[in-house]
C-alpha cells in the first residue's frame, strides 16, 4: 500500500507541492500568530522597575474582573498601611509611588524631529513627547536609582527624565523643560538624566515637591530600603506579619507592582486580541481551502479508483491510499510550518515597531506551544479534509471504471438545497433577531452569526443555482455553447472551484469594508449625539489638563464646556464603560433624552446609567448605585439620569470629581464647547486657542470638522487591515489557486476529446478562460451579497438606526479584479500544459 501512496504521490508531484504549500502558509501563518500573541502577553508582564529597593509593597487588587481590562487603574494603598510601613523595625527608608501622567514638552515646533518612532503631537509653544503607545509618567524620585548623568532631584522645581526623553528633546542637566500634567505646564531643570522604561517615559521629581495632583493620591506601591544588616527577606517577611491585606514582593515579582500605564494592558488585549482573530482567522481559511482542495483532487481522481477496485482492491485498501497520501502532505506541511511561521512572526514584528503598533523594544517570544502549533494544524488539516473523499473514495463501484457519472447524484444535490435552506432560514432568524434587538450586544452578536450563517448558505445553494442557470442557457456561439455545457455536465467541480474563490471574496471584504462600516456608522451616529459647537482637542493620544474646562467655560461667547476620559466601572453583575465627565454640561453638549430623571439633576454626587445596565442591575433613578471604579475600591453614587445611546456611547457616566484622584491618566480627551445664541464661532475659537495656548499641539474644530479629523484618525491604521486581508485573504487565493490548478489539470482527457471532435487550441483555451469567468462571476456575485448584508446588519446593530455599508471604490475594485484574476491565472496555466499533449494519448489516459 505505500508503493501506491508513493507512486501516486510521485505522479502528481506538481499538483501536490501546491497542496502541500498551501497547507504550509496556512499552519505557519497560525504559527506566526500566535508567536506575537504570546509575545504581546509577555510585555504586558514586563514592567519596568523604578526603584532599586530590594522589597516593594503593593495593593491587593480589590476586584480580579479590573485585571485584563485595558482602562482599570492600579490598587492603592491605604493611608495607615502607609504609615505602618515606614513605621516597621528594620526600614530605613519608605518611598511611596504614586505614578501620573507627565510628558515633557521639546521646545520649537521640530522639537521631535529626531524622535525616532516616538508619538509625537506638534503645534504652536513645542512638541508633547510621548502619545498613545508611549506613555510617559512621573514618578517621585527614588534614591536607590542610579543616574547615568547628574544627580536626582532634591527640591520643587529640579526634575530627572529618562535618557531616550532626553535625546529626542536635545535637553542635558541644567536645561530647563516644561512638563505637561493633569494640573497643567510647568517648568523645572533637569539635574539627572536616567535609564527609562522600553517602550515608555518617565520624568522624576523630589518626593515631597513638583507638578504633583493638588491633593497628594493614595500610593499604588511602596519601595521599602531595610536597615544595615536586615535581611531583605526578614524584611519582607514582618510586613506579611504586621500589615494584612497587601503584596509583599521581592527578586523579579517587583516588577509587579509597577504598572507603568495601561499600554501594556492594550497590548495584551488589543494586539493580542488582534493576533488572536488573524490566527483563528488563518485557521478557518486553511481549514476551508484545504478540505476544497483534496475533495478536488480526490474527485478527478474517481477514474483511478474504480480501476483499481475493479482489479480486486477492497474498499478499505482505497481508503487508506487517501489516508496515507493527505498524512504524507500533512507531514510535508509540518515539517515547512515552524521555519515559515519564525520567519513570517520577525517579519511582522518588523514592520509592526517600525509604524509604531509596536512599542520599541519588544521582543519576539518563541514558546513551545507556538511552534508546535503549526505542524499539528497542517496535520490536523490535511487529515479532516481527507475524511469526506476517503468515504466517497471507499463507495466508488467497479462499474465506475467503464463509465463516468455524467451527472452530480440526485440526493446529494437534495441535500445540499436542504442544507443550504437551513442555513438561510438561521440566518433570516438571525437577521430579525438583528432589527428586533438594535442598539445592543446582544444584537452585534446576532448580526455577527447571520454573516457567518450566510457564508454556507451561499457556498450550498450558489453551486447549485449556477448548475441550473448554465443548463438552462441556450448560446449560440461556439465557445459558450461549449462552455455552459462542460460547467453544467460538471457541477461537482464547479463547486470546487467556487468554495475558495468564494471564501476569498469574502474574507477579502469583511475585512475591507468592516472598518469604514463601522467607523462610518459611529460617526453617523456620534454626529447625531454630539449637540457640542466646537471642539477642543489636546495633542494627539495625551489630552488636555482638567483646567482646560474652566478656562474655555471663561471665554466670552460660551454657554457650557465639559470634558471626558474613558475608564471602567464594575457593578454587581457586569463591567462597563464608563467616561468621566463635567456633570453640569452634559445636557447641554449631547442629545440624550433621559428615560428618567432629568439632566439638571446631575451633579457631582450622582451617577448616569445606560437603560441597558440600568435593567440589568436592577437600579431607577433615585436610587443608589454601588459600583467599584477602575482601582477596584467602591463607588456610591445617587442615579440622577437613566438614558439610551448606541453602543459606542458609554453605559456610564460619573462626575470627574468621583474618579479622578484614582487615576494615573486623567487628562482630559477633549473638551466639547456649547456656544451662546448669537456668538461668532470663530471669534470665539481664537479665543479658546488664546486661552490654551501654554498647551502644544492644541486644535479647535467645529463639530463638521470633528467628525472629518475624526475619520482621518480611524483610517490612520488602515495598513493594518491591509495587512490582514494580504495574510488571510492570500492565503484563501493561495488555495483557491491550487485548487483550481488541480481540477484544470485532471481535465486533460476532456481537453484531447474536444480536440479529437474538431476543436483547436485556442477554442479549448477559451472553454476553460469563459468557465473560470463565470464561476469568479458567481464568487464575486455572491460574495458581495452575503458580506454586503452582513456589513449593514452590523452597522443597524451597532447604532440601531444607520445601515448603509461603506464601500470604498477603491478597495472593493481590488477584490473585484483580484478574484476573477486567481480565477483565470489557475485555471489557464495547468490548462495550456494539459493541451500541449498529443489528443489521442490524453484520450486513452
Amino acid at each position: 500500500m505505500i508503493r501506491f501512496v508513493l507512486r501516486g504521490l510521485r505522479e502528481r508531484w506538481r499538483t501536490l507541492a501546491l497542496s502541500v504549500l498551501t497547507l504550509a502558509l496556512g499552519a505557519a501563518l497560525t504559527t506566526a500568530a500566535l508567536v506575537l500573541q504570546a509575545s504581546a502577553e509577555h510585555a504586558a508582564g514586563t514592567v519596568w522597575l523604578p526603584t532599586a529597593a530590594p522589597v516593594v509593597v503593593a495593593a491587593e487588587p480589590a476586584d480580579d474582573r479590573l485585571a485584563a481590562t485595558p482602562s482599570a487603574e492600579p490598587a492603592r494603598l491605604s493611608g495607615d498601611a502607609v504609615d505602618t510601613l515606614s513605621a516597621l523595625p528594620g526600614v530605613r527608608a519608605a518611598v511611596a509611588q504614586a505614578p501620573f501622567a507627565a510628558y515633557v514638552i521639546a521646545d520649537g515646533p521640530d522639537g521631535a524631529d529626531d524622535a525616532g518612532d516616538a508619538d509625537t503631537a506638534g503645534g504652536p509653544g513645542g512638541t508633547v513627547l510621548g502619545g498613545q503607545a508611549d506613555r510617559s509618567q512621573g514618578f517621585a524620585w527614588d534614591p536607590g536609582l542610579e543616574t547615568e548623568r547628574g544627580r536626582g532631584p532634591a527640591s520643587a522645581g529640579e526634575a530627572a527624565v529618562d535618557a531616550r526623553t532626553a535625546a529626542d528633546a536635545g535637553i542635558g542637566v541644567g536645561d530647563r523643560v516644561r512638563v505637561l500634567t493633569d494640573g497643567g505646564v510647568s517648568e523645572a531643570t533637569v539635574t539627572g538624566v536616567v535609564a527609562g522604561p522600553p517602550g515608555g517615559r518617565a520624568v522624576f521629581f523630589a518626593a515631597t515637591a513638583g507638578p504633583v495632583p493638588e491633593e497628594p493620591r493614595a500610593p499604588t506601591a511602596v519601595a521599602l530600603y531595610p536597615d544595615d544588616g536586615v535581611d531583605a527577606a526578614a524584611l519582607a517577611a514582618a510586613v506579611t506579619g504586621q500589615v494584612p491585606g497587601v503584596r509583599v514582593l521581592t527578586g523579579a515579582d517587583r516588577s509587579t507592582a509597577f504598572t507603568v500605564d495601561r499600554t501594556d494592558r492594550e497590548l495584551s488585549t488589543g494586539m493580542g486580541r488582534f493576533f488572536g482573530t488573524t490566527a483563528v482567522l488563518t485557521l478557518a481559511v486553511a481549514a476551508v481551502v484545504t478540505t476544497g482542495l483534496l475533495t478536488t483532487a480526490m474527485r478527478a481522481r474517481g477514474r483511478e479508483f474504480a480501476l483499481l477496485r475493479l482489479a480486486g482492491a477492497s474498499p478499505g485498501a482505497v481508503r487508506r491510499i487517501v489516508w496515507g497520501e493527505a498524512l504524507a502532505l500533512g507531514a510535508a506541511a509540518a515539517v515547512l510550518a515552524p521555519p515559515l511561521g519564525l520567519l513570517g512572526a520577525a517579519a511582522l514584528t518588523r514592520a509592526f515597531t517600525a509604524t509604531g503598533v509596536l512599542p520599541a523594544g519588544f521582543e519576539t517570544v518563541v514558546g513551545p506551544g507556538a511552534v508546535a502549533a503549526g505542524p499539528l494544524v497542517a496535520l490536523a488539516a490535511s487529515l479532516a479534509a481527507a475524511v469526506r473523499p476517503a468515504r466517497a473514495a471507499g463507495r466508488t463501484a467497479p462499474i465506475e471504471a467503464v463509465r463516468e457519472a455524467a451527472a452530480e447524484d440526485p440526493d446529494r444535490v437534495r441535500g445540499r438545497v436542504v442544507w443550504g435552506a437551513l442555513s438561510l432560514t438561521a440566518a433570516a432568524v438571525l437577521l430579525g433577531l438583528t432589527a428586533a434587538t438594535a442598539g445592543t450586544r446582544e444584537s452585534v452578536l446576532a448580526a455577527s452569526a447571520a454573516a457567518i450563517a450566510l457564508v454556507p448558505a451561499a457556498a450550498l445553494l450558489v453551486p447549485v443555482g449556477l448548475a441550473r442557470a448554465l443548463r438552462r442557457l441556450r448560446p449560440r456561439a461556439a465557445v459558450p455553447f461549449l462552455v455552459a455545457r462542460e460547467a453544467a455536465a460538471a457541477p461537482r467541480r464547479v463547486t470546487g472551484v467556487l468554495t475558495p474563490l468564494l471564501v476569498t471574496t469574502l474574507v477579502g471584504l469583511l475585512l475591507l469594508l468592516q472598518p469604514p462600516t463601522l467607523a462610518q456608522a459611529r460617526a453617523h451616529s456620534y454626529g447625531d449625539r454630539l449637540a457640542a459647537d466646537l471642539v477642543v482637542s489636546g495633542p494627539v493620544g495625551v489630552g488636555l489638563p482638567a483646567g482646560t474646562v474652566g478656562a474655555a467655560a471663561a471665554v466670552p461667547g460660551v454657554a457650557a464646556a465639559g470634558g471626558f476620559r474613558q475608564t471602567v466601572v464594575i457593578g454587581e453583575r457586569v463591567s462597563a464603560p464608563a467616561h468621566i465627565v463635567t456633570p453640569e454640561a452634559v445636557g447641554d453638549l449631547y442629545r440624550l433624552d433621559p428615560e428618567q430623571g432629568s439632566w439638571d439633576r446631575f451633579d457631582d454626587g450622582g451617577v448616569a446609567l445606560s437603560a441597558g445596565l440600568a435593567a440589568a442591575e436592577g437600579w431607577e433613578a433615585g436610587d443608589t448605585a454601588e459600583l467599584h471604579g477602575p482601582d477596584g475600591e467602591p463607588v456610591r453614587a445617587r442615579v440622577d439620569v437613566v438614558y439610551r445611546a448606541g453602543l459606542d456611547f458609554p453605559d456610564v457616566l460619573l462626575p470627574r470629581a468621583a474618579l479622578a484622584e484614582r487615576m494615573v491618566d486623567p487628562l482630559e480627551s477633549a473638551v466639547h464647547v456649547r456656544l451662546e445664541p448669537g456668538a461668532d464661532p470663530a471669534g470665539t475659537a481664537r479665543l479658546l486657542r488664546e486661552a490654551v495656548a501654554d498647551v502644544p499641539g492644541v486644535e479647535v474644530s467645529d463639530r463638521a470638522g470633528h467628525l472629518a479629523d475624526l475619520a482621518a484618525l480611524a483610517e490612520e491604521d488602515g495598513w493594518i487591515t491591509y495587512l490582514m486581508v494580504a495574510v488571510v485573504a492570500g492565503l484563501a487565493g493561495v488555495g483557491a489557486i491550487a485548487t483550481l490548478a488541480v481540477s484544470a489539470s485532471a481535465r486533460g482527457r476532456d481537453f484531447a476529446l474536444l480536440r479529437l471532435a474538431g476543436a483547436t487550441r485556442g477554442r479549448v483555451a477559451a472553454v476553460v478562460a469563459g468557465e473560470a469567468l463565470a464561476v469568479s462571476a458567481a464568487a464575486l456575485a455572491a460574495g458581495t451579497a452575503v458580506a454586503l448584508v452582513g456589513l449593514a446588519a452590523m452597522a443597524h446593530a451597532f447604532t440601531g438606526g444607520f445601515a448603509l455599508p461603506a464601500v470604498p471604490p477603491d478597495r472593493y475594485a481590488a477584490v473585484a479584479l483580484l478574484v476573477p484574476a486567481v480565477g483565470l491565472l489557475a485555471s489557464l496555466v495547468p490548462a495550456l500544459a494539459a493541451l500541449r499533449a498529443r489528443p489521442l494519448r490524453a484520450a486513452a489516459s
